[in-house]
């Protein structure tokens, strides 16, 4: 192993034993843990609280502590958008 991958490792490590994680309750008894890479943005207007962060799934946008949408799966949520709208016009 060369010099830095086993630096970045040892960085990965340290974060892992650090605690920064990221903690979703989906539903009563269901929860998600991931390692929080970073937090990009965080803030709270009139009506939520609102983070950009960073997790295995990219980035991702959370509102109030739930996942709203993140890099990894944006193209779900996108096709469910755009595909309706596209075979109306072709109609």
């Amino acid at each position: 192993m060369s010099d830095n991958n086993q630096g970045e490792k040892t960085i990965q490590d340290q974060r892992d034993k650090a605690g920064f994680w990221f903690t979703e309750d989906i539903a009563p008894g269901l929860k998600v843990d991931m390692i929080l890479k970073r937090i990009l943005e965080s803030t709270e207007s009139k009506y939520q609280k609102i983070d950009a962060i960073e997790t295995f799934f990219g980035k991702t946008l959370v509102t109030d502590g739930k996942t709203q949408s993140a890099e990894f799966d944006e193209f779900v949520y996108h096709e469910s958008l755009v595909h309706p709208s596209l075979i109306k016009s072709a109609l």
